[in-house]
C-alpha cells in the first residue's frame, strides 16, 4: 500500500492522505475515509458571551471582532456566522475581511451577505451550493483556505448598532507548508451604470498568479424597459489572461452562469444557483457559479469584463432599439451590480480592495453614483 496526497476541492493539494491499493485498477478513496492519527481539529469561537466563556468579543457598534487568530501552517475548512436583524441594515454593514501571513491588506474584504451569496442586501432564498450556504439565520463558507504562518479571522460592524452574534471558525494544522498552495481571496466591487448599446464594464482585474474559483452578482433595475432582466442577461463575458484577450468569451452572461434563455426561476445547484429571481420592477437577482471542476487559471494577470456592443440580434429589433434609446434618453437604464469574486493566489495580500461605500448607501438597492462614494472607507489593519 502507498500513500498520495489528497487533492482539494479549490484544485489545490493541502489536506489529508488519500489511501490508494498496490492494485493500480483499484479506484481511489476518498481522504475523508482515511484515519490520520496525530492531526488536531482546530476551533475559535467569537461573538456570543452569554455561556461558558464571558470573556468572548462581542460586534459592537463600529468596531471590528476578532473571531480567531491562529498560527500555521494550517487550513481554515468553515466559517459559520450568525445572520443579523435587522438585515436591512447589518446584511451590508458588517464586513468579514481574512488576513494571511501578516500581509499589508486582507486577502478577504467583503460585505458578510454579499460574501455568502444573500443578494440584494439579504434577500436571498436559503441555498446550500460546495462553498457557501444561505442557512435559516445562519451562513456557512466550506473554501479550503491555507496559511503559512498565520490567519486572523475578523468580523467588522459598521453600523451603529451592536449586533447579537455567534461566529465560529473549524482548522486544522498542516505538517508543512507546500508552496503550490494558493491563499484564497474574496472582493466585493459595485458598478452601477448606465445600460446603453455601448456599454463595456470591467468587473474584476488581478495582477500575479492563481486561479479563480467563482463569483457571485447581485443585480437590481428599475427600468421597466428591463423587467425580466431584459439586456442584464446579455453582454459578452469577456475574459483576459496574461494578455491575451477573450481567452474566454462566454456569449451571455446567463450562460456565463451556466443558465440558458436569461434569469427565470430560482435554482440552488452545487456550483451554480439562482438565489433570488424577482423581474418584475424593480428587478432583484442574486446569481453565483464556482469553477473548482476547472479553474480559471492564470500565470500574470486575469481581467473580466461584460461587453454589450455586440448584441446584433437585439439591435436588428427597431421596436426594441426605439424603446430602449428612448428610455436612455429620459435618463433611465440603470443597472446595480455587487459583485464578488474568490480566487486564489500565491500572494497572501497582493491585492488592492475598492473601498466600501457607507453603510446606508451600501444597504440602497439602486446604487448610483453620489458625492457620498468619495467618502468611502478606506481598508485598514484592524
Amino acid at each position: 500500500m502507498h500513500v498520495r496526497c489528497a487533492v482539494g476541492a479549490a484544485a489545490v493539494c493541502f489536506v489529508g492522505c488519500a489511501i490508494t491499493s498496490c492494485q493500480t485498477s483499484a479506484p481511489p478513496i476518498s481522504g475523508v475515509a482515511v484515519v490520520t492519527p496525530g492531526v488536531q481539529t482546530g476551533f475559535a469561537n467569537a461573538g456570543w458571551k452569554y455561556d461558558r466563556y464571558d470573556t468572548l468579543p462581542t460586534l459592537e457598534a463600529g468596531k471590528s471582532m476578532l473571531v480567531a487568530d491562529l498560527a500555521g501552517p494550517g487550513v481554515i475548512n468553515q466559517i459559520h456566522v450568525t445572520r443579523h436583524d435587522p438585515k436591512e441594515v447589518a446584511a451590508r454593514g458588517v464586513v468579514l475581511e481574512i488576513w494571511f501571513d501578516d500581509a499589508e491588506a486582507p486577502a478577504v474584504h467583503c460585505p458578510l451577505a454579499d460574501f455568502f451569496g444573500d443578494g440584494c442586501n439579504g434577500q436571498s432564498e436559503y441555498f446550500t451550493s460546495l462553498f457557501i450556504e444561505c442557512a435559516p439565520w445562519s451562513y456557512n463558507c466550506y473554501i479550503p483556505m491555507p496559511f503559512k504562518s498565520r490567519a486572523q479571522v475578523y468580523l467588522r460592524n459598521d453600523t451603529n448598532q451592536d449586533l447579537t452574534n455567534y461566529t465560529f471558525v473549524e482548522w486544522e494544522p498542516l505538517p508543512k507548508w507546500d508552496d503550490r498552495l494558493g491563499y484564497f481571496h474574496a472582493t466585493y466591487a459595485r458598478k452601477c451604470f448606465q445600460l446603453t448599446p455601448e456599454t463595456e464594464q470591467t468587473f474584476f482585474e488581478v495582477q500575479g498568479a492563481g486561479h479563480i474559483l467563482g463569483r457571485q452578482f447581485s443585480v437590481v433595475t428599475s427600468e421597466p424597459a428591463f423587467e425580466g432582466f431584459m439586456m442584464v442577461m446579455e453582454g459578452n463575458n469577456e475574459v483576459d489572461i496574461d494578455g491575451r484577450e477573450r481567452q474566454i468569451d462566454y456569449l451571455g452572461s446567463e450562460d456565463s452562469f451556466t443558465f440558458s434563455w436569461g434569469f427565470q426561476n430560482t435554482f440552488a445547484g452545487l456550483r451554480a444557483g439562482m438565489p433570488l429571481v424577482r423581474p418584475e420592477t424593480p428587478g432583484m437577482l442574486s446569481i453565483y457559479r464556482f469553477h473548482d471542476h476547472q479553474p480559471i487559471r492564470f500565470e500574470e494577470s486575469l481581467r473580466w469584463s461584460i461587453n454589450w456592443r455586440n448584441e446584433r440580434h437585439m439591435f436588428a429589433s427597431k421596436e426594441w432599439m426605439d424603446t430602449w434609446n428612448k428610455a436612455i434618453t429620459a435618463g433611465g437604464c440603470w443597472v446595480d451590480y455587487a459583485a464578488v469574486y474568490y480566487w486564489y493566489q500565491t500572494d497572501p495580500g497582493g491585492f488592492s480592495h475598492a473601498p466600501l461605500e457607507p453603510p446606508a448607501d451600501r444597504a440602497m438597492l439602486l446604487m448610483k453614483p453620489s458625492p457620498s462614494a468619495s467618502q468611502a472607507a478606506p481598508v485598514q489593519q484592524p
